[in-house]
C-alpha cells in the first residue's frame, strides 16, 4: 500500500510544493472559515435550488405554506442563488426598520442590469450615495407637480373619459381595458401632459400594450438568472422582454428631449418638467461630481419605474376592488351610500374628499391586504453581515418580504379569510391607526416612492365609479375572490361585469 501511494506521489519539488500547499490551505479554509447561523428551509435539487417547486404556481402561497413549516425566517434556494424569507411582522419589523441599511441593498442579477441599464433607475438600483440623490430628485419632483390640485384634475379627467366609455358597453363586458386605460391617462397625463380618448390610441398601445406583454412575458422569473451560460445566448422569452423595455425606454428618452426644448421654469406642465427642474437645482446645490453620474438613462429609468410600476399595482388593485363589489352587493350598497354624499355626478373629485369616504378607504384597505398585488415584493439585499430573528444573514443574501403572508397572519388579524372593511374602523367609524401588519407598500429606506399618489389615486378611482355605477357579474358566470395568476404579480383573471347606471 505504501509503495502504491509512493508511486502515485509527484516526483517534481514544485509539483510536490503545489500539492502540499492545496491541501493545506483546504484544511485551513474549512478549519478558519466564518461559520454561519444560518435558518431552516427546504431542501433543493442540485443547481436549481427550489426553482422547480416554485415555478408555475402562486408563489408567495407556497412560501407562506413552507413558513408554516420551517418558521417566519426561512432559507430557499432560486438556482445558487440563497434566497431569506420572512414572513412575520417582528422579523420584518426588524429588517426593514431597525436594521435598514444592513438590508437597503437589491440583488444585483444578470436580468435586472440588463434591463435596466446597469441599475440606473430606482426601483432596483443599488443603495448609495447616487441613489438617494436619484430618489431624492424623483420625490420633489413628485411633490412639486402633485402639490395643491394637480392630482384631484388628472384623477377627474381621466375618470370622465373612462367612465363615458363604459356606458357605452351594451351587457356584460370586460372591465379590465378601461381600468388600463384610466390609469394609463393617469400616469401619461401626470408624466407626459398626454392622455388617450379610447383604447385604439397611440399612446394607450404604446405603453399598455407593451406593459400587457411584459407581465404576460416575465411571468415568474427567468432562468438567465439561475444558469448563467444563457446570458451569452438568452431565451427568446427575454429577448422578447429586453426588445420591449427598449422600445418604451426610446419613447420615454424622446418625451424628456421634447420637454428639455421647450422647458420654462415659471410654467410646470407635468412630472417631466418638474423632474428638470428638480434636476437643475440639484445641480446648482449638490455635489456635482455626484451631480454628474445621474445621466439622461437615469431620467429615462425614473420614468419608466412610474410608468411601469403605477400602471400595474393601481389597474390590477383596482381590478380585485370591482370584484369584491361584485361579490358583496351588501358593501357595495354601504360605500355607495357614502359616495353620494360626497362626489357628485360630474366625477368633479378632490383628494381633500378622501376624509369624507372612511368606509370606502377601509374598503379599498381590505382589499389590498388581501390581494396585495406584489405579494413578495421587491426583493432586498443585504449590504453587509447582518443577522435577523436570531439567524445570520451573510452579505449579498436575496430577501423576499412576503406581505402575503404577514396579511394573513392569524396572530394578528381576525378571521383573516373574511373580507370585511370594518377592521381598519374605529368605534366612530374613522378610519383607525394603520394596523402594523399591513404592508403592501412595504416600509423603510425602500419604501415604495409612489405610494403617496397610488393610494389617494386607487381611493377616487374607485369611489368616482361606484358613484355612476353599480356593479354584477354577468349572468350566468361564477368568479371567484382567489387569484388567477402565478409567479409574482397576484391578479383576478379576466372576468365580465354588468354595469347599471346610477345617475
Amino acid at each position: 500500500m505504501f509503495e502504491c501511494l509512493t508511486q502515485l506521489w509527484p516526483q517534481s519539488v514544485v509539483t510536490q510544493a503545489l500539492v502540499v500547499g492545496g491541501v493545506v490551505g483546504l484544511i485551513a479554509y474549512n478549519l478558519f472559515k466564518k461559520r454561519y447561523n444560518l435558518p431552516p428551509g427546504p431542501k433543493g435539487w442540485p443547481i436549481l435550488g427550489n426553482f422547480l417547486e416554485l415555478r408555475g404556481g402562486l408563489l408567495f402561497r407556497k412560501l407562506r405554506d413552507w413558513s408554516k413549516i420551517y418558521g417566519p425566517v426561512m432559507r430557499i434556494q432560486l438556482g445558487t442563488l440563497p434566497v431569506i424569507v420572512l414572513s412575520r411582522i417582528d422579523v420584518v419589523t426588524e429588517a426593514l426598520i431597525t436594521r435598514q441599511a444592513d438590508f437597503a441593498g437589491r440583488p444585483d442579477t444578470f436580468v435586472v442590469r440588463t434591463l435596466t441599464e446597469g441599475g440606473k433607475d430606482i426601483v432596483q438600483a443599488s443603495y448609495g450615495p447616487r441613489w438617494k440623490l436619484h430618489r431624492k430628485i424623483a420625490s420633489k419632483a413628485l411633490r412639486h407637480y402633485l402639490m395643491g390640485e394637480n392630482l384631484s384634475l388628472k384623477v377627474s379627467q381621466s375618470l370622465n373619459i373612462t367612465t363615458k366609455l363604459m356606458r357605452k358597453e351594451q351587457g356584460a363586458f370586460d372591465p379590465f381595458p378601461y381600468l388600463s386605460l384610466a390609469i394609463s391617462n393617469m400616469m401619461t397625463g401626470t408624466l407626459f401632459n398626454k392622455i388617450s380618448k379610447d383604447l385604439d390610441s397611440e399612446y394607450y398601445k404604446l405603453y399598455v400594450d407593451a406593459l400587457d406583454n411584459f407581465t404576460k412575458d416575465f411571468g415568474d422569473g427567468f432562468l438567465e438568472d439561475i444558469i448563467p451560460l444563457l446570458h451569452l445566448c438568452p431565451t427568446p422569452r427575454f429577448r422578447r422582454v429586453a426588445r420591449l423595455v427598449s422600445k418604451v425606454s426610446h419613447a420615454i428618452g424622446e418625451e424628456i428631449a421634447a420637454h428639455r426644448s421647450t422647458f420654462r421654469k415659471d410654467e410646470i406642465r407635468d412630472f417631466t418638467d418638474a423632474l428638470i427642474q428638480a434636476q437643475q437645482e440639484a445641480e446648482e446645490g449638490d455635489d456635482p461630481v455626484l451631480m454628474s453620474q445621474i445621466t439622461n438613462t437615469h431620467m429615462v429609468m425614473t420614468i419608466f419605474d412610474l410608468l411601469s410600476a403605477g400602471t400595474d399595482t393601481t389597474r390590477n388593485t383596482l381590478h380585485w376592488c370591482l370584484l369584491a363589489m361584485a361579490l358583496h352587493p351588501d358593501i357595495q350598497k354601504k360605500v355607495q351610500e357614502e359616495v353620494d354624499s360626497v362626489i357628485g355626478p360630474d366625477l368633479n373629485v378632490h383628494v381633500s374628499d378622501r376624509e369624507k369616504l372612511q368606509y370606502t378607504d377601509a374598503v379599498v384597505h381590505e382589499v389590498m391586504r388581501m390581494r396585495t398585488v406584489v405579494p413578495t415584493g421587491v426583493p432586498h439585499s443585504t449590504l453587509c453581515d447582518t443577522t435577523v430573528g436570531g439567524y445570520d444573514v451573510p452579505k449579498g443574501t436575496m430577501v423576499f418580504i412576503n406581505h402575503d403572508a404577514l396579511h394573513f397572519d392569524p396572530d394578528q388579524w381576525e378571521d383573516v379569510n373574511t373580507f370585511k372593511p370594518e377592521r381598519f374602523l374605529d368605534s366612530d367609524g374613522k378610519m383607525g391607526p394603520k394596523p402594523d401588519s399591513w404592508l403592501p407598500f412595504s416600509a423603510g429606506r425602500r419604501v415604495c416612492l409612489g405610494e403617496t399618489v397610488a393610494k389617494p389615486e386607487i381611493h377616487l378611482f374607485f369611489a368616482g365609479i361606484l358613484r355612476l355605477f353599480s356593479i354584477s357579474l354577468a349572468p350566468g358566470t361564477h368568479h371567484d375572490f382567489e387569484p388567477r395568476t402565478k409567479g409574482m404579480i397576484n391578479n383576478p383573471g379576466r372576468y365580465k361585469v354588468v354595469l347599471e347606471s346610477r345617475v
